[in-house]
């Protein structure tokens, strides 16, 4: 017994801290069981804004990026509550069954070229938890000459995903 345990010895290190590190990651993701913060959901709403450095905002206004977000939202749920753009001051903000969703773009000016970044932050009126911490990590977009409508859908989606697993699996 004592030869067999030996010469695993080596190993159990590994293999607690892999098992560690497991645990740490399935708390982490916020699909791995159910969260209050996601439940009871009525409906998604989304407000937006376009920030562009020194000018105008560029190719897409905050109207517009909430149309794309909420399009890409919609078909990344399929089922589930109702995704929809809001306006500031809307009451359905404030309502415990609405899940708020800012969508924040920010057009920069980098080594003469034009990068556009998406972040995402989540809020909920009377909720019985607080939102996952940076759940939905920023994504950036190198532009050339315009903006291509569907790499800015691809950037939503890859922004918006974690958010579309959490509330499929968060009824």
């Amino acid at each position: 017994m004592r030869r067999l345990l030996g010469r695993f010895r080596p190993a159990l290190p590994i293999a607690a801290s892999l098992f560690i590190l497991a645990a740490e990651a399935a708390a982490m993701t916020p699909v791995a069981s159910p969260l209050p913060f996601f439940q009871r959901i009525e409906r998604v709403g989304l407000l937006c804004a376009v920030d562009a450095e020194g000018g105008p905002a560029m190719d897409v206004g905050d109207d517009a990026l909430c149309g794309r977000a909420a399009a890409v939202l919609s078909g990344l749920l399929a089922s589930g509550p109702a995704v929809t753009a809001l306006a500031p001051n809307d009451a359905r903000i404030a309502e415990p069954g609405t899940l708020l969703v800012l969508v924040h773009a920010t057009l920069r000016h980098e080594e003469g070229r034009r990068l556009l970044a998406l972040a995402a932050t989540l809020q909920r009126s009377g909720a019985a938890g607080d939102a996952p911490f940076f759940m939905m990590p920023p994504q950036a977009l190198a532009l050339s000459d315009g903006l291509d409508e569907s790499r800015l859908d691809a950037a939503l989606r890859r922004l918006l995903t974690p958010l579309g697993g959490a509330l499929r699996a968060n009824p």
